[in-house]
């Protein structure tokens, strides 16, 4: 149970957005000072957890346009 919830794809795009979104505020409001800082790092996660759950949306958009053709025929 607890591993269909740690690879769900809505988990990693919903987290993957709420990380870019709190993260990248950070990278915006300190654009200008030196330095790199942890909002960097959980910004690039945040975005890798965006990019791993694309290929579970796409690969489900795919079946549902092979259902729908089927249904069709």
């Amino acid at each position: 149970m607890l591993k269909r919830i740690a690879e769900s794809a809505y988990l990693n795009l919903a987290s993957g957005i709420i990380l870019v979104v709190t993260a990248g505020y950070e990278v915006v409001d300190l654009f200008g000072e030196a330095g790199i800082g942890v909002h960097h790092g959980v910004t690039i996660f945040g975005v890798v957890q965006i990019i791993k759950s694309i290929p579970e949306f796409t690969h489900g958009m795919k079946e549902l346009n092979e259902g729908e053709e089927y249904l069709q025929k």
